[in-house]
C-alpha cells in the first residue's frame, strides 16, 4: 500500500507528514523483520498511528508513556511473531533531584533546561513535578546523554538518575476554574471568553493555525466544542471545557472551564 493513499484522509501537513514516518518504519520492519520505534507522539498522533497499523498483518504495535497517564507516548513497531515483553523498551525514566524550595519549578523550566542541551522536544515525553524533583520520560537513545549533562534547571544545581517505570509518581496538572457566559458554543467565541481576549484576536489565532482541540489542529472558526473538550492554544495555554450549562437571562450559553496553570 503506497504511504501517499494511506494518508490521502489527512489534511493537516505535519500531521502527515509525521504519518509519513510511521508508515517509513512500518515497511522497514516486514522488510527487514527488525524493531523500529517512534519519536514521542500526542494522543491524536497516535490515534491517527494506529488506524493506518491496523492495516497491516505482518507487525505488531505497542504504545507506551511510561506510565497509565501519560499524555505523550512512543509506538514499538515489530514482527508479528514476537511479543512486547520480549523486545526493548523505547523509553526510560529519568529522575531530576535539586533543591527548590526557594524557587517553584516550573513545566517550563524542565522543559527548557533539556531542550537547551540540543535535544529535540520529539524526544521528551511527559514530565511530573513534584516538589523537589521530577520525573521525565524521554527516548532510550538519550537518557545517558541527559545523565550526563543536565546539571543547572532554573540556575538550580540537580543530580539526574534513571529510575523504573514502576517508580513513576504521576502528578496531574493543576487547574483554575474560571466561569463565562458565551454566545455561541462556536470555538472563537470560546476562546474569546477562556482567554479574555477579542473575537477578532480569537480569529487571528485559529486561521495562524494556533488552535488545537482535543489534540488535532483546528482551522475552522466555526467548530462547535463539546463538553469536556481540551483547548489548546499556542501562547495561551490549555483549558478543559468543564460543564456547558443553561441559558442565562440575556441568552448566553453558561461555560464552567479549567484552565491549566
Amino acid at each position: 500500500m503506497d504511504k501517499i493513499y494511506l494518508t490521502n484522509h489527512i489534511k493537516d501537513i505535519e500531521l502527515k507528514n509525521k504519518i509519513f514516518k510511521v508508515i517509513d518504519k512500518t515497511y522497514s520492519c516486514i522488510k527487514s523483520y527488525d524493531i523500529k520505534y517512534t519519536d514521542f507522539l500526542n494522543p491524536y498522533e497516535i490515534k491517527n498511528s494506529i488506524v493506518i497499523l491496523n492495516r497491516f498483518d505482518d507487525i505488531k504495535y505497542k504504545v507506551d508513556g511510561g506510565f497509565k497517564e501519560a499524555e505523550r507516548s512512543a509506538l514499538s513497531i515489530f514482527p508479528y511473531y514476537m511479543e512486547y515483553e520480549d523486545i526493548q523498551s523505547p523509553i526510560k525514566v529519568l529522575q531530576i533531584e535539586g533543591n527548590f524550595k526557594f524557587k517553584e519549578i516550573k513545566h517550563k523550566d524542565y522543559l527548557g533546561s533539556l531542550l537547551s542541551l540540543g535535544i529535540k522536544r520529539e524526544k521528551i515525553g511527559d514530565i511530573n513535578i513534584h516538589d523537589n524533583f521530577c520525573q521525565v520520560i524521554v527516548s532510550r537513545d538519550i537518557s545517558d546523554f541527559i545523565i550526563m549533562n543536565l546539571e543547572k534547571v532554573a540556575r538550580n544545581n540537580v543530580k539526574v538518575k534513571e529510575i523504573s517505570q514502576n517508580d513513576v509518581v504521576y502528578s496531574g496538572p493543576k487547574y483554575k476554574e474560571i466561569s463565562l457566559t458565551v454566545s455561541s458554543q462556536r470555538l472563537d467565541c470560546l476562546i474569546s471568553g477562556i482567554y479574555n481576549i477579542s473575537r477578532q484576536e480569537s480569529l487571528k489565532l485559529i486561521n495562524a493555525e494556533k488552535v488545537f482541540v482535543d489534540y488535532e489542529k483546528i482551522i475552522s472558526t466555526s467548530k462547535i466544542i463539546e463538553r469536556e473538550s481540551l483547548i489548546s492554544v499556542r501562547g495561551k495555554g490549555r483549558a478543559i471545557i468543564a460543564d456547558i450549562g443553561n441559558i442565562s437571562k440575556k441568552g448566553k450559553i453558561k461555560v464552567k472551564a479549567k484552565l491549566m496553570v
